[in-house]
């Protein structure tokens, strides 16, 4: 079988014995390469027939033998949230880059979300939106930063806003913390009876001070205190022991788990620093992108595989040689922290079947953005382009949701929210701007569920400087206003979904011919979202035609 296709095929870091296991016919190869589709970065008929073999995962009559009956009473929620996991690098989303077998096994044991957005692809504004079911316009988290520069205003979060956190709290649950938190408030104040986080956004994650938590529980006097060992690794044990308590305290209760350890500095745990030294990761198709046909936006934005510093390249290479090596420092430490997550995954799925807590505990698997893993040849996120856009998104319900089921029912972040709020029985403000998903895990989407969304980025600051900007996003097409330089890109996800042909034509003033009436839809539907989700910031539509001007 040629390198490639084996490559494509075989989980790494297998003995010859388990390759042995995967090996297949180079006439099955070609086939099942053949059916990969451009909907998505990797096809689904791959990941049924890749996922089903995964180490560490089960098969489907096992699955449907251990459903559990309906939840009597009020559930448990386990609600996890990862850090910039782009669904591509998931193997229950198709990845061939590396598997996730215990990620996979919440898909095969529940319900996926093929169309899951964020908002905005930026950490602290994405979590805001996530808690408070709200556009960060109007739960004010703009952006990472809490003071006013660069023309912009500081970023705020009231503490005793709505949040689903405390409306469970207020209505007979319990509730805890763990991991990442990012905003700029007490986390008891907000709504949670129980908190750990570190402080700041990403590592170092080996470092053992720097872990603040209240003093005991239903408290807001927050403590620092020491606790050795690999960042993720600990809050995994945190959220074990945190659950074994809240059972005991006869109430519902929500759990909260925020991973985040493949943020920058990307430092995977010790025993996976080099499991990935031998592998070579292949370059994403846009990988070499110049932005030719872009708005200047591309072309300024700080976030470039070629320039970063964090692996110390050797000096002596070239720029295509320095952006090739640091693309696989990159991926090796990216995955290594991935494979940190999986891990611990795994571990909480199989406390919570040994605890018996699976029978009454739903839980749900989501992130606050993607990622750009050499995509356009970016690291990081904050641009609508779809590997930042798109985020995990996947739920075991218990006598809810159907093992192994997929659905293409769209979920926002701002659904986040009114949709744990209906889990637990319990009305959901007028004011939350997003739909509960109940409906879908039933199997019953609405006939008016959304089939277009709205996204507003505004953080233009060091280091990555990346232009603010809104947009919408249909099933077939994605426009984006840089308001602030008044210009635009458009996109035909159906003929490009790399979203590497921009139909903006002169400097983003007109539009290429035979997408004139596409264009004035979109443009009124922009203006119509954001009008209904009440968004006055940044400047108001307004194209404007080629020689508007003379």
């Amino acid at each position: 079988m040629p390198v490639g296709i084996e490559f494509l095929l075989t989980p790494y870091n297998l003995t010859m014995v388990e390759k042995n296991k995967y090996a297949i016919s180079r006439k099955d190869a070609i086939k099942r390469l053949g059916s990969l589709t451009l909907s998505l970065p990797f096809a689904p008929s791959v990941i049924s027939r890749l996922s089903s073999n995964a180490p560490g995962t089960e098969s489907a009559p096992a699955i449907l033998k251990r459903r559990q009956p309906a939840i009597k009473g009020k559930p448990n929620i386990l609600w996890i949230t990862t850090e910039g996991v782009p669904v591509n690098a998931l193997s229950c989303y198709g990845s061939y880059l590396t598997r996730t077998p215990n990620i996979d096994r919440l898909a095969k044991e529940g319900l996926l979300f093929r169309n899951s957005f964020c908002n905005n692809a930026l950490c602290a504004p994405s979590r805001a939106t996530l808690l408070t079911g709200k556009y960060n316009h109007l739960n004010g988290m703009l952006s990472n930063y809490y003071t006013a520069s660069n023309g912009q205003p500081a970023s705020t979060f009231e503490a005793h806003q709505q949040n689903f956190a405390r409306i469970l709290k207020n209505n007979g649950y319990n509730t805890a913390i763990a991991g990442k938190w990012h905003l700029p408030a007490n986390p008891g104040e907000v709504g949670f009876d129980r908190y750990i986080y570190k402080k700041g956004a990403g590592g170092p994650y080996y470092k053992a001070g720097g872990y603040f938590q209240n003093e005991e529980f239903g408290s807001t006097k927050t403590v620092e205190r020491e606790h050795p060992g690999y960042g993720t690794d600990n809050f995994t044990n945190i959220t074990i022991e945190w659950m074994k308590d809240l059972q005991q305290r006869n109430k519902p209760f929500l759990m909260t788990l925020q991973f985040f350890n493949d943020h920058r500095p990307f430092d995977p745990p010790h025993k996976y620093e080099h499991i990935y030294d031998h592998q070579r990761f292949p370059e994403p198709g846009t990988f070499w992108d110049n932005y030719e046909t872009r708005s200047s936006a591309a072309r300024i934005a700080h976030m470039s595989i070629e320039d970063m510093k964090d692996f110390n390249p050797p000096s002596d290479l070239s720029p295509r040689q320095r952006k090739q090596w640091n693309y696989q420092a990159f991926m090796r430490h990216f995955f290594g922290t991935l494979k940190s997550q999986d891990d611990n995954m795994g571990r909480i799925l199989d406390f919570l079947d040994q605890s018996g807590l699976s029978d009454n505990t739903i839980v749900v698997y989501t992130g606050d953005h993607g990622f750009y893993l050499g995509d356009h040849g970016w690291f990081d996120k904050r641009f609508m382009y779809e590997q930042a856009l798109r985020v995990p998104w996947m739920i075991r319900y218990p006598g809810v949701t159907k093992p192994g089921s997929e659905t293409d029912a769209w979920v926002l972040s701002i659904d986040n929210a009114p949709t744990v709020l209906d889990m637990a029985g319990i009305s959901i403000p007028a004011d939350m701007q997003g739909r509960s998903l109940m409906p879908v895990f039933q199997g019953k989407t609405p006939s008016d569920w959304r089939k277009s969304m709205y996204y507003h980025y505004y953080e233009f600051q060091a280091p990555h400087w990346v232009l603010p900007h809104y947009g919408i996003r249909t099933e077939r097409f994605k426009l984006i206003s840089y308001y602030t330089i008044n210009e635009w890109e458009m996109f035909d996800l159906q003929k490009d979904p790399d979203e590497m042909d921009n139909l903006m034509i002169e400097a983003g003033y007109k539009v290429r011919e035979g997408y004139e009436d596409v264009l004035q839809k979109l443009l009124k539907e922009l203006e119509d979202l954001r009008k209904q989700y009440k968004d006055d910031t940044g400047l108001p539509v307004n194209f404007r035609p080629v020689r508007a001007y003379n």
